[in-house]
């Protein structure tokens, strides 16, 4: 049995076939050099003075768009106004608003406004712009740029009890919703406020079953058979400084209503 070799194409189509190849590449060169030089006298007017075929590109361009406007977008007339409205476009060189930096912040320079509680026949400050929950002898402010708030209230207690006592069962009481090992307990000390002899604050953080991380100040205000509590709370451990000073703020606020206070809340 014979096997047939393959035909071998003649010498000259072999020659032909590669001198296609070559003038097509030769061709793709030039076109490619061409475009490059084309492209660059077109394109040097635009960010030089330089102008090789005198047409004066760059000045008909800027009687639509000036160029500046390359460099600095945020200059365009109304991008300011588009960025503010849509606050997760960026514009290089233009920096963006971040979380108000309360880590780089003094709580005073916060605007308060006055919140008269008829409930309880108590006045103090609170951060103006804050969403507000109103309910029988509680108040819930909440930061509308995070996850913070503030609940403050009344009960009324057990005759003997002191302030120290009833921050001890609060934290009992987290500790119990806490999971194992991530409770910590950072400050705990008496507090002076000017409409009662006993208050006692505590600072801690935890962590409970589902892994959500919570600090929190619990300040406790025993005066008469009542008492007042200030439960501020939130979730970045860097703006623990800051709401600290708030509440010193807004704890110092504190006085008691007169005769002649507004009649409503707020």
């Amino acid at each position: 049995m014979s096997i047939d070799s393959p035909t071998i194409p003649p010498e000259s189509e072999t020659k032909s076939s590669n001198k296609l190849l070559w003038g097509c590449l030769i061709a793709f060169i030039l076109a490619l050099v061409v475009f490059c030089c084309a492209g660059s006298l077109i394109f040097l007017p635009l960010f030089s003075d330089f102008d090789p075929l005198g047409t004066n590109l760059r000045g008909r361009i800027e009687e639509y768009l000036p160029l500046e406007y390359l460099e600095d977008p945020s200059s365009i007339p109304g991008m300011q106004d588009f960025l503010d409205e849509n606050p997760g476009s960026t514009v290089e060189g233009t920096p963006q608003p971040s979380f108000a930096d309360k880590d780089a912040q003094s709580a005073q320079s916060l605007p308060l406004a006055d919140f008269y509680f008829n409930d309880i026949d108590l006045a103090f400050s609170y951060p103006v712009g804050w969403d507000i929950e109103l309910d029988v002898y509680t108040v819930t402010f909440y930061d509308p740029d995070s996850f913070t708030y503030l609940y403050m209230g009344e009960d009324t207690i057990d005759a003997g009890s002191t302030a120290e006592g009833v921050a001890l069962d609060v934290l009992a009481s987290v500790q119990e919703g806490a999971q194992a090992g991530t409770f910590e307990l950072y400050s705990s000390a008496p507090y002076e406020v000017a409409i009662a002899d006993d208050a006692y604050l505590t600072l801690f953080e935890w962590v409970d079953e589902d892994g959500y991380y919570t600090w929190a100040y619990d300040l406790e205000i025993v005066y008469e058979d009542s008492n007042l509590f200030f439960f501020f709370s939130g979730e970045d451990p860097d703006e623990i400084a800051f709401y600290g000073e708030l509440l010193d703020i807004i704890a110092s606020s504190l006085y008691r209503l007169e005769s002649t206070a507004p009649d409503s809340n707020g």
